[in-house]
């Protein structure tokens, strides 16, 4: 199920998806969650919301990170389906196209309703 979730402490809509995604997954504010992935960013000299900075942030924080790749003749879950069938007390922060957003106990939690997205790969604890 949706649940509209805006961390941003200006209620801004800026392109921090990633940010907002790591907020829920980690339990943490936006400003810590930037802050961390600005350290790691620095560290491998790239941007705070690129994959290889946020992938970095979440396995050193005990996240796994799992790809998917559907079977011939099969399709890719969409979040609300893929939300439903996992709701087994994991946090799993979904990679769709261009796009995070984080389940947890069967609920994903964004901005707007990213439920017909696909998810093409997902980090979980």
């Amino acid at each position: 199920m949706y649940i509209k979730y805006q961390p941003n402490p200006k209620h801004k809509k800026v392109g921090d998806c990633v940010v907002r995604a790591l907020c829920k997954a980690m339990n943490k504010s936006w400003t810590e969650v930037y802050d961390d992935l600005c350290k790691i960013g620095r560290e491998i000299c790239d941007m705070p919301n690129d994959k290889a900075t946020y992938k970095k942030y979440l396995l050193l924080n005990g996240f796994r990170y799992v790809s998917y790749k559907p079977e011939y003749g099969s399709s890719r879950p969409t979040v609300d389906n893929f939300s439903k069938h996992h709701n087994d007390g994991k946090v799993y922060v979904l990679s769709l196209a261009h796009h995070l957003v984080t389940s947890v106990d069967g609920n994903y939690y964004d901005i707007f309703d990213s439920g017909s997205y696909c998810v093409y790969s997902w980090f979980e604890k």
